[in-house]
């Protein structure tokens, strides 16, 4: 199996655990505000990497000069991304942030244009354009509310998609200096330090830090943050740097869509979300760009 080839192996994993958490958020949700709910994500995540890291001899150590080389990366992601989204969703509803959030791929591809130099030919480029448009579809025929707009929160949806859009790309450039597990092990931790902090802090001025803990006292709240922190935090880290360290930016940028597609159907699935015909054909549109982006040879330099 070639290094490629695993590394579509990695990203399609990475899809599939991303757009399954979408249904554990929402479980999660039902305990806790958003915040808690990220600061508890991000616990179990560096809880566990902490437990890898003394299990595991074989691990570099970090040294804080490695630390702090590797945390402005982290900021990107998960830091703006997930800070960004929330203040986002707080001013817009979630099919306005659909439409904005699906233009990932185009965001990767700029930016991987730019900064890493990377080339597609036009028939990609419609690809990813017709993947985007399917997503934009089902978002606005589920009811985008044109009398709602708050160019602020717009902006914020944005800046979180642009975001992700840059490390995925920056994160390419510092692959060759760290290994995966060092990416990972920094980005979670700061994540850990920094949501802790400011749910915490707003615990506190609230006056209801008691209500900091009381999720963990719900069975469905635990299962669902040990699938966040675990799967969808740890995992995915160490499947996207992977992915991105041996194929191009663009591709896994593109991947970004498979994940909305997979939350859609288990929503359906698992939550009893009905299924429309706009659905079906927004859900084709991204599959077939995806196949057909990938089967098109890269464009030689």
């Amino acid at each position: 199996m070639t290094k490629k080839t695993k590394a579509y192996i990695a990203i399609t994993l990475q899809s599939l655990i991303i757009g399954f958490s979408f249904l554990f958020v929402k479980i999660s949700l039902r305990n806790a505000d958003t915040f808690t709910l990220l600061s508890h994500r991000f616990t179990v995540a560096a809880v566990f990497l902490l437990v890898y890291r003394i299990f595991n001899r074989n691990m570099n150590k970090i040294s804080l000069s490695d630390f702090l080389k590797i945390l402005p990366y982290s900021i990107g992601f998960p830091i703006v991304f997930f800070l960004f989204q929330t203040l986002g969703l707080e001013r817009i509803d979630s099919a306005q942030a659909g439409v904005i959030q699906a233009t990932i791929p185009i965001l990767t591809l700029i930016t991987a244009r730019i900064i890493l130099k990377e080339k597609i030919n036009a028939i990609q480029k419609f690809f990813i354009v017709t993947s985007v448009s399917g997503l934009v579809f089902i978002n606005i025929m589920k009811g985008l509310n044109t009398n709602t707009y708050n160019y602020l929160g717009m902006l914020f949806i944005l800046i979180s998609a642009l975001s992700f859009a840059l490390y995925s790309v920056l994160i390419k450039k510092i692959s060759s200096k760290y290994s995966t597990m060092e990416i990972v092990y920094v980005v979670n931790i700061s994540g850990f330090i920094f949501f802790n902090a400011v749910s915490i802090y707003r615990h506190i001025v609230n006056h209801n830090i008691y209500s900091y803990f009381l999720p963990f006292t719900e069975k469905s709240f635990l299962l669902s943050i040990l699938y966040l922190g675990i799967l969808s935090s740890v995992v995915t880290s160490i499947l996207l740097t992977y992915a991105v360290s041996k194929i191009e930016a663009t591709r896994v940028g593109l991947f970004n869509n498979v994940t909305s597609v997979i939350a859609i159907i288990s929503g359906s699935i698992f939550l009893g979300e009905k299924l429309f015909w706009y659905d079906f054909l927004g859900i084709a549109l991204v599959l077939l760009s995806i196949i057909g982006f990938n089967l098109v040879k890269k464009e030689k330099a």
